[in-house]
């Protein structure tokens, strides 16, 4: 029998990348397996902001309800399982938690970033966090994308339900050719402008790479606590030091990613880490910030630098540009690392999961 489950899509709705992507490819290949049903909770007065297909064996509840009337909905007995198709089991995606009626609560944790460093996230930090642990109290089971969120999460909260780790996929990467290159040479930088992500470290660092040097290319939209991160790209722009794309949607994407000589990927801490990833399955080597997630993630696939260092972060980039070999070989390890990682095993673990909580 299959079971109906529901996910909330809105993530997927609201974003192209990061929790957007990993709500919106587990959806499609939940939608895909014979053993569940799905449903995906879209309610929001929020304007859909990405235009994706619907899985065609998946339903879409989406209806102009606030957000904040959702507590009182479910005071009434219409909470998010009931909006979405009355189902056994909800799957919370995101940081923002509808209220359910009876079903059984799933929890992905991506990652407990504002707990390690609440500077981060600024004045959200307390918000999240206790939204978060409410959540985990709240769960018949947790999911994890990777060993170190894991960590973080037993940390954060000892006494959590189960915890279990599925790591999301890279399959969703085209491996079509690219179009011609029109850029020249560059190196790229995928993710949002917060303080987390390092970009100011990773100016300092080109500005100290040796001439001739490649352009970088920061693609990236606007986030939180970042106006003096913000002034400095624009600064960056204005020098010739770089290039800044704040909108970029995956046909876009693809293509910057495939011609880039290289991923530069300074972020101090990661759940999991998609635009690595994805260099990895397109054959592009990766210079990260040594650090356990991405330890976990590249698994010998890396060049690592310490990115709170200016010189560290350029001389890795540097070798990673000059020296043919180690190129070679990030490249080789990085496309056998890739893939490991396959959406079909992600959305088989939590249909798994599904019904083991399933009342």
């Amino acid at each position: 029998m299959r079971l109906p489950i529901a996910l909330d899509y809105r993530p997927a709705l609201l974003s192209a990348a990061g929790i957007g992507r990993a709500t919106r490819e587990l959806a499609r290949s939940l939608a895909e397996r014979d053993n569940v049903v799905v449903h995906l909770f879209g309610h929001s007065l929020a304007p859909a902001r990405c235009q994706t297909a619907v899985p065609a064996r998946a339903r879409l509840h989406r209806l102009p309800i606030p957000g904040r009337s959702l507590p009182a909905l479910a005071r009434m007995g219409l909470g998010a399982d009931r909006l979405a198709g009355n189902v056994r089991v909800f799957h919370w995606t995101d940081y923002v938690h509808a209220p359910l009626s009876r079903a059984k609560a799933v929890l992905t944790v991506h990652d407990l970033a504002f707990v390690r460093d609440p500077g981060w996230h600024g004045e959200n930090a307390t918000v999240l966090r206790e939204r978060t642990r409410a959540a985990i109290g709240m769960a018949a089971a947790i999911v994890v994308p990777s060993l170190a969120t894991a960590a973080d999460l037993r940390a954060f909260a000892p006494r959590a339900a189960s915890v279990h780790i599925v790591p999301f996929g890279v399959d969703h990467v085209p491996s079509s050719p690219p179009p011609p290159n029109t850029l020249g040479d560059y190196v790229l930088c995928v993710g949002t402008i917060e303080p987390r992500k390092n970009h100011r470290t990773l100016l300092a660092a080109w500005r100290a790479l040796p001439t001739p040097r490649p352009r970088l290319l920061v693609v990236g939209r606007i986030g939180w606590q970042c106006d003096d991160i913000v002034r400095d790209l624009r600064q960056a722009v204005t020098e010739g030091l770089i290039e800044w794309r704040t909108n970029v949607d995956d046909e876009g994407l693809w293509p910057l990613l495939q011609h880039a000589r290289a991923l530069v990927f300074p972020s101090l801490w990661e759940g999991f880490g998609f635009p690595p990833l994805e260099a990895m399955q397109l054959g592009v080597p990766v210079v990260a910030h040594d650090c356990a997630p991405m330890r976990e993630l590249g698994d010998g696939a890396f060049v690592f630098a310490d990115a709170t260092s200016p010189e560290a972060l350029a001389d890795a980039v540097a070798r990673t540009l000059r020296d043919s070999p180690l190129r070679q070989r990030s490249i080789a390890a990085g496309r056998a690392r890739a893939a490991d990682f396959r959406w079909q095993h992600c959305a088989a673990a939590h249909a798994a999961l599904y019904r083991e909580v399933a009342p």
